[in-house]
């Protein structure tokens, strides 16, 4: 009786020790913020909850700065399922569902209150779909920043400011498209090689959010800056299908909620730190100008039809009227 039991106890333990080793589950998430940047340190946030309301039973390995790739690698290798999870730029994710490519409408939205509004809801309930067709699991939309223009020549208050100046977008045709519109010489420079490209004078100017301006410290060879708003850029919280199919149904509520919580820290983080990045730029000599928006919008006529051909009439409007609509 004795070693029956003992057998039977060790049985119990083996099948225990088993089930619980194959319910662990490890995540790699891949990002292109940098390891000071709001995004992983929301990250860092989500990686740290998740591991403990599930009791360690799922974790989450980051991978910051492109350690795993270029942003459109690290996207194909989630899609692939040989990464579970990455924070994806909207230009990355609209080359496999085109109407990602519908966020960048220049000027579609006005500021950082109402692009939350319509991310976090009717826009994630139309695209949320779109993304499962290709295997992904859309968990939240989280904050990358309006865009801003720096340049090396001269203040921009004015399209006509711009006309003629060569500015480096990344290779995204709504960005090109909307600095075509206002008159500027597009030119595309790889990511890595912006930092370089601006000392070495290679380009005039260059667009981005005030946070990566400030990081890269690109106001040390572009000493003017034009704060307008001209295009909304976010990080999408995706993961792969498969990956999401080895959680319980209980620790898939708890990857989202705690995707939300991230994605709401880093849009505290991003916004706060804009503040005092501008007041230190400015406190440093930089020019930093608030130009009416006014004149630039009337120019976006041609930069619509663009976008209008390439993410489909139907995706144009309805992005158009759900921006009317969201207050």
């Amino acid at each position: 009786m004795r070693s029956s039991f003992k057998k039977g106890l060790v049985s119990a333990i083996c099948i225990a020790w088993a089930s619980s080793a194959f319910s662990a589950v490890e995540f790699k998430l891949g990002h292109f913020g940098s390891e000071n940047h709001p995004s992983h340190i929301a990250a860092m946030q989500f990686a740290k909850q998740v591991e403990a309301r599930t009791k360690g039973e799922v974790t989450v390995e980051l991978y910051p700065n492109n350690a795993l790739g270029s942003p459109p690698e690290v996207l194909e290798q989630v899609i692939m399922g040989v990464v579970d999870m990455s924070l994806s730029g909207q230009d990355q994710l609209a080359k496999h569902v085109p109407l990602f490519d519908t966020v960048s409408i220049p000027f579609s939205l006005s500021n950082a209150e109402h692009a939350d509004r319509v991310l976090d809801g009717p826009f994630k309930e139309w695209a949320a779909p779109e993304l499962d067709k290709v295997g992904l699991v859309y968990l939240s939309s989280w904050d990358w920043g309006f865009r801003q223009l720096t340049n090396s020549v001269r203040p921009i208050l004015t399209p006509a400011d711009i006309k003629g100046l060569k500015i480096r977008t990344p290779p995204a045709m709504t960005y090109q498209a909307a600095m075509q519109a206002i008159g500027a010489n597009v030119q595309t420079i790889s990511f890595s090689e912006l930092v370089m490209a601006m000392r070495q004078g290679v380009v005039d100017g260059q667009e981005n959010p005030i946070g990566v301006i400030y990081n890269l410290k690109l106001y040390e060879s572009q000493k003017y800056i034009s704060i307008i708003n001209y295009l909304y850029s976010s990080m999408v919280h995706v993961v792969s299908k498969d990956a999401w199919a080895r959680l319980t149904p209980e620790q898939q509520v708890i990857v989202r909620e705690e995707s939300d919580s991230a994605r709401l820290l880093m849009r505290k983080l991003t916004r706060a730190e804009e503040l005092k990045q501008i007041a230190d730029m400015r406190a440093k000599g930089i020019v930093i100008d608030e130009p009416e928006l006014a004149p630039f919008q009337a120019m976006m006529g041609p930069a619509y039809d663009q976008i209008k051909k390439k993410v489909g009439a139907a995706n144009f409007d309805k992005w158009m009227e759900m921006t009317k609509s969201v207050k």
